[in-house]
C-alpha cells in the first residue's frame, strides 16, 4: 500500500564562530570549533590548578604570588631604611628605646601588609576561577542552544515529511476505497 513511514530527518546547524550541530534520528551531536577547543582546554587546566592553590591556602610554589612576596620585601627593607633608620639616625636615637618601639611598629605594619598580600592573591584567584567557569557556562549554553536548533529543525523536517506521508497515504486510501467501492457495484 505505500512506502514505510519516513525516517527521522538529519539536520545541521551551523553557526560559523560557535560550531555546529547535528541531529538526527541516533541523536545530537556538537562540533565545536578549535578555538572554543583550545579556551576549555586552557580552563580545564587552570581550573584544577587554582583551584589546588586556593584549597591548599599555600601559595609559596605560585610563581605568581612569590613574584608579589618579593616586591613586598624590596619595598619594606627599603621603607625600614627610609622611615625607622633614616629618621631615628638624623634624631640621634639609634641606640635608644626609640629604635625598638619603631622597629616593633614597622613589623607590625609589615605583618599587615603580608596578610593583605596573601588576602589580595587568594580573592585574585578566585575572580580567575569565578572568570573561568563564568567562560567555560558560556561556550555551554552556546553548545547546547545549537543542539537545540538542531534538534528543532530535525523534528520539524521530520514531523513536515510525515505528514506529507501521511496526506499521500490517505489519499492512495482514498483511491483503493474508491476503486474497491465501484468494483463490487460492477462499476
Amino acid at each position: 500500500m505505500g512506502k514505510s513511514a519516513p525516517e527521522y530527518a538529519k539536520t545541521t546547524t551551523d553557526s560559523g564562530l560557535w560550531g555546529s550541530s547535528t541531529s538526527s534520528g541516533k541523536g545530537t551531536s556538537y562540533s565545536a570549533p578549535d578555538w572554543a577547543k583550545n579556551t576549555m582546554g586552557t580552563i580545564g587546566n587552570n581550573l584544577n590548578s587554582t583551584m589546588n592553590s586556593m584549597l591548599s591556602n599555600n601559595f609559596s610554589n605560585d610563581a605568581n604570588f612569590q613574584a608579589y612576596q618579593n616586591q613586598l620585601n624590596r619595598t619594606a627593607n627599603q621603607n625600614y631604611d627610609a622611615s625607622v633608620l633614616s629618621s631615628l639616625a638624623n634624631r640621634g636615637l639609634m641606640r635608644s628605646s626609640g629604635l625598638q618601639a619603631a622597629t616593633n611598629s614597622f613589623n607590625n605594619r609589615l605583618i599587615d601588609n603580608t596578610t593583605n598580600l596573601y588576602d589580595n592573591y587568594y580573592n585574585r584567584l578566585q575572580n580567575n576561577l569565578e572568570n573561568m567557569l563564568g567562560v567555560s557556562n558560556n561556550l555551554f549554553n552556546y553548545m547546547t542552544g545549537l543542539g537545540s536548533l538542531s534538534q528543532n529543525d530535525s523534528k520539524n523536517v521530520s514531523d513536515y515529511n510525515l505528514s506529507a506521508w501521511q496526506s499521500k497515504l490517505n489519499a492512495n486510501t482514498s483511491l483503493y476505497k474508491s476503486l474497491i467501492d465501484a468494483a463490487a457495484k460492477g462499476g
